[in-house]
């Protein structure tokens, strides 16, 4: 496992390559790989100085190898210098070594997510909510889509517990501010991210689809959200609109792709309990990763190290 590497060893084992380029070498002809490795307990990033171009027909029709190297540090982070790459046979590759998965049970998430559900008594929300959480496809999806592609719960069953966790922010939030309309804050917390059911494929490592390309998953959220609501008879309009600026928004910024800019105190609330979750994966992800040290490396998505101790 990726996870119980150490600077200097060896490795040598399977490993589901997620992305790869060709990267030209500075000052010399040629190029190098630069590759982006997984398996189920973490990520490294790989390098392969030297390599025989039929590696990259592999790589452009394969994304699981037999991978051997020597784990050495860059930038304050664990580096794989790949030695060889070999295809496995797709008869023994074991995608549950390679796909990682949230350390939340399903059993508890499900637990969490019904201690949510009783408390929305508005019949449209419920209603909503029921026909798309026991759906065949939306409701299997929801609960194993990964959350993000590499920031913030990037693993299977990802979805699931970032939604929980923001409903479970914006409900203690609401106990503070009687103002806020419950039933509204929780419903949008389960659902602001139900697009990334759209916008990744998972099946074989973490990737976006082509609609998760081209329209992203606040449209394909939407989308999904206003055929669901048109299912159920006399959804109330402003109800409608209310719910669809809380997906329309919930990134906040212009500049982090949000369409609109949050308008109602519900919004608010999940566009917080949205971004506090994600930063605070990232504080327990680092202490996780580096239990001895006393600061994290740069963390790029945050722009700084963390504290650890």
């Amino acid at each position: 496992m990726l996870k119980d590497c150490k600077i200097g060893e060896r490795f040598e084992g399977a490993l589901l390559v997620n992305e790869w380029k060709e990267v030209p070498f500075r000052q010399k002809p040629g190029a190098y790989l630069s590759l982006t490795c997984q398996d189920r307990s973490g990520m490294i990033q790989g390098k392969m100085w030297n390599y025989d171009p039929q590696i990259l027909n592999w790589l452009n029709d394969q994304d699981i190898f037999r991978i051997k190297g020597v784990v050495s540090e860059y930038r304050g982070a664990l580096d794989l210098t790949i030695e060889t790459i070999r295809m496995i046979p797709k008869e023994d590759v074991d995608l549950s070594a390679l796909l990682p998965s949230s350390p939340v049970s399903a059993e508890e998430l499900e637990n969490r997510l019904n201690v949510i559900m009783k408390k929305i008594t508005q019949p449209e929300l419920k209603g909503l909510l029921d026909q798309l959480l026991t759906h065949p496809e939306w409701g299997t999806a929801y609960r194993q889509a990964p959350a993000a592609m590499k920031i913030h719960q990037a693993y299977l069953r990802g979805l699931w517990e970032h939604s929980v966790r923001v409903a479970e922010l914006a409900d203690g939030v609401a106990d503070h501010y009687p103002a806020i309309n419950r039933d509204l804050v929780l419903a949008g917390a389960l659902l602001h991210d139900m697009g990334k059911t759209l916008e990744y494929s998972y099946d074989r490592g973490i990737k976006f689809t082509t609609e998760g390309r081209l329209l992203g998953h606040i449209i394909l959220g939407i989308e999904l959200l206003i055929e669901e609501m048109a299912k159920i008879p006399n959804f109330p309009h402003e109800l409608r609109a209310k719910l669809l600026h809380i997906i329309t928004s919930h990134h906040g910024k212009y500049e982090w792709q949000s369409p609109k800019r949050p308008k109602l105190v519900e919004a608010l609330v999940i566009h917080y309990a949205d971004a506090m979750d994600a930063e605070l994966f990232q504080f327990e992800q680092a202490k996780e990763t580096h239990p001895d040290d006393e600061w994290s490396p740069y963390i790029p998505s945050m722009e700084r190290c963390i504290y650890l101790k």
